[in-house]
């Protein structure tokens, strides 16, 4: 896959939050606001990743039938 050097991108109102903050100094062009929230997205798509594998696995580990709610609650009431 080809991917332009410089695309250009129409942002929407997403243009104005990242102006505002390369203003409020968080930022030293839209470009770069644009890049920490794809940085974010991929960082937010590998913790969903991480997340649904441990599911998966916890899924297939079976029931604990000696796991007791009641007792469960009132360690985790004491511990506080």
């Amino acid at each position: 896959m080809s991917v332009a050097r410089n695309p250009s991108i129409d942002l929407g109102s997403a243009e104005a939050i990242g102006l505002k903050l390369v203003a409020e100094g968080r930022f030293e062009d839209l470009s770069e606001a644009c890049r920490a929230g794809l940085r974010r997205l991929a960082d937010d798509a590998r913790i969903i990743d991480r997340l649904a594998a441990l599911a998966e696995e916890g899924m297939a580990s079976g029931i604990d039938e000696t796991f007791d709610i009641d007792v469960f609650v009132e360690e985790t009431r004491a511990a506080t």
